[in-house]
């Protein structure tokens, strides 16, 4: 292991053999993995630029070297292969999971910056989306006509959220705060108090969190309960591929009330239906699980 480590490296600095070269990998490289990590930490705008800059700067370093980039390397080694059986089929697997994984990054990525995952779903004037600047917010009030903003980050002293306030004030809409943290176990009280909003709520309305997938998910599978979906159609609101939702993640959290609320309703013959939902949070059920999730996460905290 330790010669095949040894070999990697000395093949590694050998294509890498200028100044400048390793000077704008040791740049590069470092600057994809923290795309890596902001894009777990919901940071799109910055997963983008330092994705996109790094293997700019990597890919810079060898045109000045003359030597070509690893990838394109290893593509070359694919369409051409040498070795054994094995060898090629590991290699087929990695290029294919590596493909799988670039492509989710990059659609995550051109969802949320570029689109700010905007859409319109369940029924007409029914918006959803991530967070918006102020100027598109602006403009998406006026052009949709939108009387009301559910806003599920909360009242915050931030610049985002008195901008908020005053281009909604501006366009005469109405704003209605709510507090959610996507990463935690929402309270039966706080899906209550969540459930008479998506009870009450008439379009044209926008909702909206962060990222636009977790909270606004969670809020739009009530909506569509509401709008008589069947439970399958309604779960389509937590979609990956549409919204860039990852399930069982820290960022999902908000959304199990909703399985486990689907295992409840199937141990005790009950539709899955928004009624049932709150008769549900009304269960001693549903508090305790409550209770367990609040317990771990207080031992978790503890022992950082």
């Amino acid at each position: 292991m330790i010669c095949t480590v040894k070999q990697f490296l000395d093949r590694w600095l050998g294509r890498h053999a200028t100044g400048p070269n390793r000077i704008l990998h040791a740049v590069g490289i470092p600057a994809t993995i923290v795309a890596v990590v902001a894009l777990f930490g919901h940071l799109w705008l910055w997963a983008a630029v330092c994705f996109v800059g790094g293997y700019l700067l990597q890919t810079i370093g060898h045109y000045l070297e003359g030597t070509a980039v690893g990838e394109l390397l290893l593509l070359k080694k694919i369409v051409f292969p040498t070795g054994g059986f094995v060898k090629r089929f590991l290699i087929v697997c990695l290029l294919l999971a590596g493909l799988v994984i670039g492509g989710l990054f990059i659609q995550s990525l051109f969802n949320r910056c570029l689109y700010f995952n905007f859409y319109q779903a369940v029924g007409p004037g029914m918006y959803r989306s991530a967070q918006l600047p102020p100027e598109q917010l602006d403009k998406t009030i006026r052009r949709l006509g939108i009387k009301t903003v559910v806003n599920l980050r909360g009242q915050e002293n931030a610049p985002w959220y008195t901008a908020e306030q005053e281009v909604v004030a501006k366009n005469a809409a109405r704003l209605i705060d709510l507090h959610f943290s996507a990463s935690l176990y929402p309270s039966p009280a706080q899906l209550e108090e969540l459930l008479d909003v998506v009870e009450r709520i008439k379009p044209p309305f926008l909702v909206h969190c962060k990222g636009g997938a977790d909270r606004t998910g969670l809020f739009f599978v009530l909506l569509a309960l509401r709008e008589g979906k069947g439970w399958s159609e309604a779960m389509g609101q937590l979609s990956l591929l549409r919204f860039t939702y990852y399930s069982r993640t820290k960022s999902a959290t908000i959304t199990y009330p909703l399985y486990d609320f689907a295992d409840y309703a199937d141990a005790h013959h009950w539709p899955r239906d928004l009624k049932h939902f709150r008769q549900w949070l009304k269960t001693d059920h549903a508090q305790q699980i409550y209770q367990n999730w609040l317990q771990r996460e207080n031992r978790s905290t503890t022992s950082r």
